[in-house]
């Protein structure tokens, strides 16, 4: 795919996460998808994840978050590859740590994409989280 084709997608990915619309954000995966999350404050040890334990994580997210937003600061693409630099702000919609429903968390994250045939093959997370 072509490096304008390759931003659209991970662009769509990121509206979609918004939107909480799963249909579109799934269509934009492979269905060998390998996602890896690095460990974080919400998840200590980390995480790796198919598509249908993203799939399922994603809908148990919807009752974490009210709401979440994607401040993309940087996007680089390749013909095979993306970088995203962004800050993330999720409502939350239940009690933690200190938070309570409504009170916004923050993470400053960067993700590496690698794409195929138009669709996110691998899927690399770097979440930082602001103290909650």
């Amino acid at each position: 795919m072509s490096q304008d084709s390759n931003r659209e997608l991970i662009l769509s990915y990121y509206k979609a996460l918004e939107a909480g619309d799963g249909e579109a954000l799934f269509a934009v995966y492979d269905p060998a998808v390998i996602q890896t999350e690095w460990p974080n404050q919400l998840k200590p040890k980390g995480d790796r994840r198919g598509l249908e334990k993203l799939k399922s994580d994603f809908e148990r997210g919807k009752g974490v978050m009210r709401s979440q937003t994607y401040d993309i600061k940087t996007l680089i693409c390749t013909d095979d590859y993306a970088a995203v630099e962004a800050t993330w702000e999720g409502v939350i919609a239940v009690p933690l740590g200190k938070l309570q429903p409504g009170d916004v968390m923050t993470a400053h994250i960067s993700t590496v994409f690698t794409l195929r045939d138009g669709k996110i093959v691998n899927q690399r997370n770097y979440d930082c989280f602001e103290p909650f």
